[in-house]
């Protein structure tokens, strides 16, 4: 025994312990554990609900963000070629017409992708 008269399991007891009270709380968790399993179904949307008009509208979405991206992308190179040209001038009229070209593009997608907005809305809405 300890001195101090504190409670401590022994290796047998918490082994005894084990093998009664665990395979008792199997049995009786078993039934819900069953009727969990019997209840939860798996459903998957496969987007049925979505019209010819609506993959055409994602389509388009997906172009437009595609572009804008491309073009931001050249506006950037456009800068770092001024920033890298070191002066020379050949290099710096290339970067600013690269970042002035991109502008122009972004400006095209920006009012196409607008008008094709503004159709969709009156083919759906008006």
């Amino acid at each position: 025994m300890h001195k101090n008269r504190e409670f401590c399991y022994t290796l047998p007891m918490l082994r005894n312990l084990f093998l009664r009270i665990f395979p008792l709380l199997g049995l009786a968790l078993a039934p819900i554990r069953a009727s969990a399993l019997a209840v939860r179904t798996l459903t998957v949307d496969l987007g049925s609900g979505l019209s010819l008009l609506g993959v055409v509208g994602n389509v388009v979405e997906m172009l437009a963000l595609t572009a804008i991206i491309f073009t931001t992308v050249l506006f950037l190179i456009g800068a770092f070629m001024m920033i890298l040209s070191r002066g020379k001038d050949d290099q710096l009229s290339k970067g600013k017409d690269l970042m002035i070209q991109s502008l122009i593009g972004l400006a095209v997608v920006g009012g196409a992708y607008a008008l094709i907005r503004t159709l969709f809305w009156l083919i759906y809405f008006a």
